[in-house]
């Protein structure tokens, strides 16, 4: 949607406020923004010129603050709107109204399903369900603005006044990626392209995989391995009969796919639940039909050949077979050439990776199943080169093999400051704790983390490579094994517990066990077996 300057102004000066103060509050960034472009008339209205007042927030008897009197219009009976005159709250700063306004949905209670929600339209329908505001249209207002003015830019970004796909303050650059902005290209799916990448890592990082024809997602366990055997010709055929036996009726259970039954997969539902006939996953569900490789690349919007423009979450592909982009140069597939699962390949239409399996695609594409919530990938001080192609800042150029971690890693954040570029001077403060690399750049700070829920840290931004370290612990390249990790083996003795937060105590178990899950800073942050969740204080690693 076109945008005035005037409005981009209002904008970029509400979302820098915005996007700080969600690092404190836990109140989403686009849904503030959205409130203040309703209810201020784009800073227009009385009450913010004259009050600073962002939002129509009333002045009750707990208020000690300034007031105004305005009149404004109320929906008492859901049809008919009345105008009343009413004392609001005003302000000396509209960072001062910012504040205020999250203290309010914070401080009381029938707010809590906003806080800490990430999904802008359940943040947007809380606050109208919770009693914020009594226009019946309310929260579809507050939708269509974020999702006209690509407000979900904000979401992540912590005290930086330009996020992903907006202007920038090093440089001055847009990048654009061929879409202007990610919700220019952007879908209108269900799930965010975030988030799909999130779930395609998962499978990768923690299920035991095997390609199977025409299975999207089942545990090959029970009738299930009978199933696949004779579903398809190609799984009919005798070596690939015996993989799948080989891999039946395993602890923890092996999982099946072929490359466009994982895009599937994930899209109706996949969670990895091995006690369900298809691990969860509900046969076309959520508007997503059943269609092969060479049918998803032309229901694909955006289709290019250029892979110069490709953004994370696209699926890429080749005839008879497809995968998708996941950023850094890098592609999630499932295939039975190189490791005969599902795994991590390097895209070499964009560059190889030293170590790791990789093949040219032919096109890439945006599913309209996804909304594409992630940018293209942009050195600092560069429009136009991607991840892993040489940068026009000092003609440096950022090759995955040049670093220890790569994009989509979880790692452990040790430091106290991020930064707004690869190469900015200042940055601002942030926590530490656990948190995924979502953009490399060979400069002074390196890597580009975004904290990881519930993993303790507040980092958003560019970070130095000294603050960046395995889960665990352990220097990168310093030979030292990392100390606790997915995958390690932990002697354990004591009570299961149901959640990483340490509620819900179970039965008491005693032996070495492999760690499935990991969230390092919480009470019971580590999952062992699959049985359930232990102390991490509790466990010897012993491999």
């Amino acid at each position: 949607m076109a945008i005035t300057k005037e409005h981009q102004e209002f904008i970029e000066r509400v979302g820098a406020l915005a996007a700080a103060d969600m690092k404190k509050s836990g109140v989403l960034a686009s849904l503030t923004i959205a409130q203040a472009i309703l209810e201020s008339g784009w800073g227009k209205s009385g009450l913010t010129v004259k009050a600073n007042a962002l939002f129509g927030i009333k002045a009750g008897k707990s208020w000690k603050g300034k007031v105004y009197s305005a009149q404004t219009q109320e929906c008492y009976d859901g049809a008919t709107f009345t105008t009343i005159t009413a004392l609001f709250r005003a302000y000396d700063s509209w960072a001062e109204s910012v504040a205020d306004h999250s203290a309010l949905l914070t401080g009381a209670a029938r707010y809590k399903a906003v806080i800490g929600e990430r999904d802008y339209k359940a943040a947007c329908r809380a606050i109208k369900a919770a009693g914020y505001a009594t226009d019946p249209q309310y929260a579809d207002k507050l939708i269509q603005i974020v999702e006209n003015y690509s407000l979900t830019a904000y979401d992540g970004a912590g005290s930086a006044t330009a996020p992903a796909g907006r202007p920038g303050a090093s440089g001055g650059s847009n990048d654009t990626g061929g879409a202007g902005s990610p919700a220019d290209g952007k879908g209108t799916g269900k799930m965010n392209a975030s988030e799909f990448i999130k779930k395609l890592q998962d499978v990768v990082n923690n299920h035991a995989t095997l390609y199977v024809m025409g299975c999207f997602g089942a545990p090959l366990t029970g009738a299930n391995v009978s199933r696949y055997c004779g579903n398809h010709s190609y799984n009919k055929k005798a070596d690939r009969t015996a993989m799948i036996r080989a891999a039946a009726n395993k602890k923890p259970p092996v999982f099946g796919f072929d490359c466009v039954c994982l895009i599937k997969g994930i899209l109706w539902g996949w969670t990895g639940d091995a006690s369900k006939t298809y691990g969860g996953a509900k046969y076309t569900s959520n508007g997503v039909p059943d269609i092969g490789a060479d049918s998803m690349i032309r229901v694909c919007k955006d289709v290019s050949t250029d892979f110069g423009k490709i953004i994370p979450g696209e699926v890429v592909w080749l005839s008879g077979h497809i995968g998708v982009y996941i950023g850094g140069g890098k592609v999630i597939e499932c295939s039975p050439a190189f490791l005969n699962r599902v795994q991590v390949t390097a895209c070499l239409n964009i560059g190889k990776i030293a170590g790791m399996n990789g093949r040219k695609w032919t096109k890439h594409g945006r599913l309209p199943y996804i909304t594409y919530d992630m940018a293209a990938e942009t050195p600092a001080g560069s429009a136009t080169a991607p991840a892993g192609r040489p940068g026009t800042s000092g003609g440096s150029s950022d090759t995955s093999a040049a670093l220890a971690f790569s994009v989509g890693d979880v790692v452990r954040f040790t430091g106290s400051k991020h930064y707004t570029s690869a190469n900015a001077a200042t940055g601002p403060a942030c926590k530490p704790g656990t948190a995924r690399v979502i953009g490399t750049y060979k400069g002074k700070h390196p890597y580009q983390l975004k904290a990881e829920p519930g993993g303790g840290s507040t980092v958003y931004g560019w970070v130095d490579a000294a603050d960046v370290q395995p889960v665990g612990g352990t220097s990168a390249g310093s030979g030292t094994a990392a100390k606790m990790r997915v995958g390690a083996r932990v002697q354990y003795s004591g009570p299961l517990y149901r959640d990483s937060n340490g509620n819900g105590q179970g039965k008491t178990v005693n032996g070495a066990f492999t760690v499935k899950y990991y969230y390092p800073g919480r009470k019971c942050g580590v999952h062992i077996d699959g049985l359930g969740w232990v102390p991490e204080s509790a466990c010897s690693v012993i491999g």
